[in-house]
């Protein structure tokens, strides 16, 4: 994972389930690309998160507000936004099994932040700086917490490919 990372914020409200990020109906799931072309396209924001076109998002960074990925413990939920282009999910607080599903398989990174953000930040310019552990979202710097073993994780590609590292080395 980049330790510095730059991107289009895409805003969402409050306690967005993982039912509007990758809907049930969908499913059998047949490949990444229906995958990615379904992120959170039942979700009413200022327009769609992914391109109906390419089948992409042009949004890398979605900044949300609280209860980000609540509901059920679908895995499909941070692998559909991720597979659209979404790198970053900056929120005041998450879903607990989204979060943990984010970091486990190191596809998404999960910021809380408690920020003020509103729908004025779509499309805005967003800049996350590991090191500093700061975000900058359309000119605003917010700082978060340190990610501790959570970012090893991550930057092995998710807890089975870090376990399996921590194996090797004893």
């Amino acid at each position: 994972m980049p330790n510095l990372m730059t991107g289009k914020a895409y805003h969402c409200g409050d306690y967005v389930n993982t039912d509007l990020m990758a809907p049930g109906r969908f499913e059998p799931i047949e490949s990444d690309e229906q995958l990615a072309r379904i992120a959170l396209i039942d979700y009413q924001g200022l327009e769609p998160l992914v391109d109906e076109k390419t089948g992409r998002s042009d949004f890398q960074v979605i900044v949300a507000g609280r209860e980000f990925g609540c509901g059920s413990s679908r895995e499909t939920a941070p692998q559909a936004l991720s597979l659209a282009g979404v790198k970053v999910v900056i929120a005041k607080s998450f879903g607990n099994i989204f979060f943990r599903n984010c970091i486990n398989m190191g596809i998404l990174l999960p910021i809380r932040i408690d920020h003020d953000f509103d729908e004025l930040v779509h499309g805005a310019s967003v800049e996350v700086d590991l090191d500093a552990r700061r975000c900058t979202v359309a000119g605003r710097t917010h700082t978060f917490k340190d990610f501790g073993p959570l970012l090893s994780i991550m930057n092995a590609g998710g807890l089975i490919p870090y376990a399996l590292q921590q194996g090797d080395q004893r």
